[in-house]
């Protein structure tokens, strides 16, 4: 039997979510079944990493950091044609499904990664309809990352049947010796007997650092019976701000900050509780996931993909946005409880495995390519 030829576009010159998606799923493909190739703009940091994966690659002008570019069709048309693919899989970039409906029996998914909220225009009767019409033509199917991004597009006008929720997949961390945990733990000034909460994420202002440099700062002063490390983990333009933030509260000297890392494993094998503060989107979130692969308890905002991975009461709390005083209160409630705080990790771990194993993952996604071909 043939394989089934199944070529994925993808804008991305950075290795961002997307970028992590599809590196994730060419890792654990079903290789007898799929020929997967993957069309990347020149110069993109992911080709060395899906090189890894053995998946051919494309490169092409066209595709750099945009979703359509009206002048890329033509050139993008003629790939599609000279390699017939039977799927075309599209990550931002809306080109290559215009380009993909001229071929014919070609089928065309995109992966939706963002959940951003619908813009007003979409109000307008109207404007859902015309919105519907184009991606029920471009796309015979849609993923999400999340429930909250599926709902989105379906207040965009988007026919709710053709779209598919997939949360992202891991391939999973591994635990780190006592000693390699301790040494890094002394590395950055941490005691044995400090609790280490830790944000992994981008520092914008939309991830909400502010709120949990407040929470510490509540836990500072409230919850005096227990010491606490915050770890920052990230670099961004809004790294300077924070630091001055921490400062203005008297917490410079419980919340550290990282900068760049990229032993995201180790520094996560040191972590306590994770975080998640953000207030304004949030797919399916890596990091927690990557979390949950170690067992580690969270306490996220109750935004877009977080109560998927975080399940209130079970392997950590879900907390209102823009709520240091909730989120401290809720970090402190898994800490003081060490039965608790066991069955919370044990239950990271079982929610890991049963939902976001990248190899469940990556079937999911094939269960797609296989009902629509």
């Amino acid at each position: 039997m043939d394989k089934i030829k199944v070529m994925h576009f993808l804008s991305d010159t950075n290795i961002g979510g997307a970028g992590k998606y599809l590196i994730t799923y060419c890792k654990n493909r079903d290789k007898d079944k799929y020929d997967v190739i993957v069309a990347l703009p020149e110069g993109s940091l992911l080709i060395p990493e899906l090189e890894t994966t053995g998946v051919r690659i494309i490169t092409l002008n066209g595709l750099k950091d945009k979703s359509f570019d009206i002048g890329a069709i033509g050139k993008l048309k003629k790939i599609i044609k000279e390699e017939k693919p039977n799927i075309v899989h599209t990550h931002a970039s809306l080109s290559a499904r215009i380009a993909a409906r001229s071929l014919k029996g070609c089928k065309i998914i995109y992966t939706r990664h963002c959940d951003f909220e619908p813009s007003s225009m979409y109000n307008n009767g109207l404007v859902r309809k015309l919105n519907g019409w184009f991606n029920k033509k471009y796309a015979d199917s849609i993923i999400a990352t999340s429930e909250h991004a599926k709902e989105n597009l379906v207040k965009q006008g988007i026919d709710e049947s053709l779209i598919t929720t997939i949360s992202n997949g891991f391939d999973g961390h591994m635990i780190i010796g006592a000693q390699q945990r301790d040494a890094i733990r002394q590395k950055y000034g941490i005691t044995s007997d400090e609790v280490v909460i830790g944000y992994l994420a981008r520092l914008v202002e939309l991830k909400g650092h502010k709120y949990l440099i407040d929470s510490a700062k509540i836990l500072k002063e409230k919850y005096k019976d227990t010491k606490f490390k915050v770890l920052i983990m990230g670099s961004g333009d809004y790294e300077q701000t924070l630091k001055e933030y921490a400062k203005q509260n008297g917490v410079e000297d419980i919340v550290i900050f990282t900068g760049f890392i990229t032993n995201t494993e180790e520094m996560l094998n040191i972590v306590d509780i994770q975080v998640n503060c953000s207030y304004l989107s949030e797919t399916t979130n890596l990091a927690l996931i990557e979390g949950l692969s170690l067992g580690i308890p969270s306490v996220a905002t109750n935004i877009g993909g977080n109560s998927q991975i975080v399940k209130d009461n079970v392997n950590g709390y879900v907390v209102p946005i823009q709520d240091p005083e909730k989120m401290a209160e809720s970090i402190y409630l898994i800490t003081k409880d060490p039965e608790r705080y066991s069955q919370m990790k044990n239950e990271a771990k079982r929610i890991f495995e049963e939902e976001f194993n990248s190899k469940v993952f990556a079937k999911n996604i094939e269960k797609v390519y296989e009902r629509i071909i």
